[in-house]
């Protein structure tokens, strides 16, 4: 199977959704009315992380796993990668059996305004800093996933605790991911 997923296929996709939530703030910011925007289809997320991983990590072989036949959001060879997308300050989910080797995210915050942050997280599902995470004072996230409950916790309330393994991996436009970086980003963020 090979990953069909196109720069033009997501430039239509992310084209159309931009535009809606577009559509949806200025509705709900004229009127009032506490309207909330859509998640992002995770075709639009997991491809935007893609490119971003194929022309900012350097990793060619990276495809979508839905594409050709494989567990989890992308693939690198044997390797699983993780997206989790948000739109707004509250709390991605985590299911507590998944599967990762490295887990990306992807800030969409400010999408009507073009902006996009990916960031890398050099760890795994099984690494301990990633199962220490903090969910509140008496647990973590590893014990949550031992309750067989869903994780939730924000980007935000995350990123503190695991600093040493993140990587601003890109930040700008859209159309930018699909422009190779003329160096491959490789250090942590401060």
């Amino acid at each position: 199977m090979q990953d069909t997923y196109t720069e033009e296929i997501l430039r239509t996709r992310y084209t159309t959704f931009k535009a809606e939530v577009a559509t949806t703030r200025a509705i709900s910011l004229t009127t009032g009315l506490p309207i909330r925007c859509q998640n992002p289809p995770e075709d639009i997320t997991e491809n935007i992380v893609k490119f971003v991983i194929r022309n900012f990590e350097g990793d060619t072989t990276c495809e979508w796993a839905k594409c050709v036949g494989k567990k989890g959001d992308l693939v690198s060879g044997s390797m699983q990668k993780e997206i989790k997308a948000f739109m707004s300050s509250g709390p991605s989910s985590f299911g507590p059996r998944k599967v990762f080797d490295r887990i990306y995210f992807l800030d969409l915050r400010s999408i009507v305004e073009d902006k996009l942050v990916v960031w890398s997280v050099n760890l795994t599902n099984e690494s301990s800093a990633w199962k220490n995470i903090r969910m509140n004072a008496s647990e973590t996230f590893a014990d949550q996933c031992a309750q067989g409950r869903r994780p939730h916790i924000s980007w935000e309330a995350i990123r503190p605790q695991i600093a040493d393994h993140v990587t601003k991996l890109y930040e700008g436009s859209f159309e930018g991911i699909f422009t190779p970086a003329t160096v491959p980003v490789s250090q942590p963020v401060e």
